[in-house]
């Protein structure tokens, strides 16, 4: 089964502004030429089409488009947040644009040559066959989706997954929000084949050492507190990171990632193919 996770939260605080900093990050300079420096990269310029529309479904900071723009693909961008879309603007000025979510796109059937989901389809508490049956939907027959969702690794279930489940009983009166599910490469491919996708290739989604994001992911969620004051319960927020990592932790995921790049990745990308028309 896919593991939850949850982290504590109040009702006023928007879950993608205390996860995401993208329109923030946009404006480095060395924002985009991150993309270079995952796992994947080499994947997802290999299989993203070159023969029609490529959707970048929850574009964040538009790393993505830049990066399928530069190596050939016709793509457009598609985000739920106004000021995150606004900072892409700013800089991809030749890159259609459109504000709206994942689950409900607003395309026709049949009518795109690929789809590139990059952490959308594990939010939903009810799991990702909402978004991956709409996308299925949009793709032609022949199309690819590439998605990637977070992996359950090695130092995922040997440590991390350990610490969240000691805070979730010690904090378990106060009000908590789903956030992610994350999965094993089988349970992500059966995912995919319920939605009539075929599965054809993956790989893990991550950067290479001294970067890391599974294990900054981690340490930021599991930073959140609740404070009580004379007012109630406030919200203690983690302080920003960036991606890469100090001192023992450097020195571990480095290690471990020679060992197998699939004991530290964040996310696993899976490549899935439409084969047929779905009725």
């Amino acid at each position: 089964m896919p593991v939850p996770i949850r982290v504590p939260f109040y009702p006023h605080l928007r879950a993608h502004e205390l996860l995401s900093c993208e329109g923030e990050a946009i404006h480095d300079g060395g924002y985009f030429s991150l993309a270079e420096r995952m796992t994947s990269e080499p994947v997802l310029v290999r299989f993203a089409p070159r023969d029609g529309w490529v959707l970048d479904a929850g574009c964040g900071g538009g790393r993505w488009l830049h990066r399928l723009q530069k190596a050939g693909c016709r793509v457009l961008g598609m985000d739920f947040a106004a000021d995150v879309l606004g900072a892409v603007r700013q800089r991809l000025h030749s890159v259609p644009l459109l504000r709206g979510r994942a689950e409900r796109l607003p395309f026709a059937s049949n009518s795109l040559a690929g789809i590139v989901s990059l952490g959308v389809v594990e939010h939903d508490p009810e799991g990702p066959q909402r978004f991956l049956r709409e996308y299925a939907r949009v793709l032609r027959p022949g199309g690819r989706l590439l998605v990637s969702v977070p992996y359950n690794n090695g130092l995922r279930r040997l440590w991390f997954n350990h610490r969240y489940r000691r805070r979730d009983r010690r904090l378990s009166g106060e009000a908590y929000q789903f956030v992610e599910y994350r999965f094993s490469r089988r349970e992500m491919e059966s995912e995919l084949v319920r939605s009539g996708l075929v599965p054809i290739a993956c790989c893990p989604h991550d950067f290479y050492p001294p970067l890391n994001m599974s294990v900054v992911a981690d340490q930021n969620m599991l930073a959140i507190r609740f404070e009580r004051t004379a007012a109630g319960y406030e919200l203690r927020l983690p302080p920003t990171r960036s991606w890469e990592l100090s001192g023992w932790w450097r020195l571990l995921v480095g290690g471990l990632f020679r060992v197998s790049p699939w004991m530290v990745t964040a996310e696993i990308l899976v490549v899935a193919e439409k084969r047929e028309v779905l009725s």
